[in-house]
């Protein structure tokens, strides 16, 4: 079986520039295109070899993991008549090192020490200026009556005495259950049964 150094033509030593140069040339010349013009009935069958070679000798990392298989194949002592040829094992390849491992320690760390930062942070923040009304009524809200006599959400006083609070929302063809009177919604969305201080 050839290395993908003999396959493309080319020394261990090679550099990267003559490595593609070498692949560029053997692709032209066994390029299934090139064949079909030439009229040869059979394509090559040599270029998914090539492809594959420059593959791995064009990736500096594939070719370093490569370089070290061809190291122990080389160098590696010849087994024994009597040894079991079971004794000496393949070199080791990336494929083989099985799948990747997730740091979870690290994980877990990194996620205690964020939620006690965000915990921390929450303690020496003042909360945020209460928003305006956003002119939506719902059950709770503080409203003013216009001199048309449609209700307008407001923001509470502190003096819950002088408020006036929706106490129910109702369609408009519904009545305001006790002591609440009706008010149409400024945006039409139906009656408000507001009570009074």
């Amino acid at each position: 079986m050839s290395t993908h150094y003999e396959t493309l033509r080319v020394q261990p030593n090679a550099t990267d520039g003559q490595i593609r140069e070498a692949y560029r040339r053997l692709a032209r010349e066994h390029h299934p295109d090139r064949q079909a013009s030439v009229g040869s009935a059979a394509p090559s069958a040599s270029m998914p070899a090539i492809n594959e070679a420059y593959r791995v000798l064009g990736d500096p990392a594939r070719r370093a993991v490569y370089d070290a298989s061809l190291r122990p194949a080389a160098s590696a002592p010849q087994p024994a008549a009597s040894e079991p040829a079971s004794a000496y094992a393949a070199p080791m390849h990336p494929s083989h090192l099985g799948p990747a491992r997730i740091p979870w320690r690290s994980l877990l760390v990194v996620g205690i020490i964020g939620v006690i930062g965000v915990v921390v942070l929450a303690q020496f923040t003042e909360p945020g200026v209460p928003s305006g009304p956003d002119g939506i009524l719902g059950v709770g809200s503080c409203v003013a009556l216009e001199t048309n006599g449609f209700a307008r959400e407001v923001l509470c006083t502190r003096d819950a005495s002088v408020d006036l609070v929706v106490a129910a929302l109702v369609p408009f063809d519904a009545t305001c259950p006790g002591r609440t009177e009706p008010h149409q919604d400024r945006q039409g969305m139906g009656i408000a049964c507001i009570t009074r201080p």
